[in-house]
């Protein structure tokens, strides 16, 4: 088994990618690329959708200019599955953040209400994110009735907005002092709907990583553990303890108001996660790091990180995955 690491995505290199393909609005997919099951698209929108809505000044009638967004933003190295993404909705546009990030935003009120809101009533969210898309749905609504254009229809809004992911701001609250928050939508778990789900979630949130520590039990004085972790906030605890039941597997463990979902055993890591994502295959940059990760747990059933070749492999390895893969 070869110890190459796979060569780093740098930001000079991330620059030259952008700058070739940011330029078309909406991307279309190559011929010999396959759709993306629209669960993984869901799973994914779970893990990195968001669902908002801007209200600044203007000198209409209301005095306001109402924009709703939906959002999925990414590291500039996943760009490639940004552009499936976009090109399987055939809405929206590709836009280039600082520091590397890039976002696919669709903003049109027509496609929202004919594309984007159909798709995701048919393949809904499983996280707690599901009633920030309820909401939006509410304001979009409104907006393609225009009801955005009238003082009783704009405040209709602001009341939804206070509910919707951090809320109004303290500016906003200070030019709508009427405003009564809607009651944020109560979202329960009830089961994960589909492996493929669970693969674009993991895309999204999961980790795959390789730790190495010191160890007196181990002859070579260090040892090599493989970690899969999912983490959301504590609001979706039920969802994480979820995954324990759906995969057979795993541990769920709080801290402060994030919670982790931990798959640390080598034997459920070897019959259970890696069977699965070998199966139910990640997307982007993230399946290059299940690869690296999958080639540790081969040298691992070999034995062979008791010895200082196949350690030094494992570390040559980790240095070249996740933050290691972009920095």
């Amino acid at each position: 088994m070869s110890s190459e690491v796979k060569p780093r995505l740098r930001g000079t290199d991330i620059n030259k990618k952008l700058k070739m393909k940011i330029n078309a609005r909406r991307p279309q997919i190559a011929s010999n690329v396959a759709p993306l099951n629209p669960w993984y698209i869901a799973g994914f929108t779970d893990g990195e959708g968001s669902w908002g809505v801007t209200i600044s000044k203007n000198l209409r009638e209301t005095g306001y200019t109402v924009l709703p967004k939906f959002t999925i933003g990414l590291h500039a190295c996943d760009i490639a599955l940004l552009e499936r993404i976009a090109a399987q909705f055939g809405v929206g546009g590709i836009y280039v953040g600082s520091n590397n990030l890039v976002r696919w935003q669709v903003s049109s009120v027509r496609d929202l209400v004919n594309v984007i809101i159909p798709f995701f009533e048919k393949y809904p969210l499983v996280s707690q994110k599901r009633a920030d898309f309820e909401l939006f749905k509410q304001i979009v609504e409104l907006i393609n009735n225009k009801e955005h254009l009238t003082p009783a229809g704009l405040q209709k809004i602001v009341n939804l907005k206070a509910s919707l992911n951090l809320g109004n701001s303290g500016e906003l609250k200070a030019l709508f002092p009427n405003t009564i928050t809607v009651a944020r939508p109560l979202v329960k778990f009830t089961g994960i709907p589909n492996p493929h789900w669970l693969s674009g979630f993991t895309d999204a949130d999961g980790c795959f990583y390789v730790s190495t520590y010191a160890s007196p039990k181990s002859k070579l004085g260090m040892a090599v553990q493989l970690v899969f972790v999912v983490t959301q906030h504590v609001r979706d605890q039920k969802l994480l303890e979820g995954l324990i039941d759906y995969i057979g597997c795993g541990r769920y463990s709080k801290r402060k108001e994030a919670g982790d979902f931990k798959v640390l055993s080598i034997a459920d890591i070897n019959k259970k996660i890696i069977p699965f994502f070998s199966e139910y295959q990640l997307q982007g940059v993230k399946s290059q790091n299940f690869a690296d990760f999958r080639s540790v747990a081969q040298i691992m059933e070999a034995k062979g990180h008791l010895t200082t070749e196949g350690l030094e492999q494992i570390q040559a390895i980790k240095m070249g995955m996740n933050k290691g893969r972009v920095s």
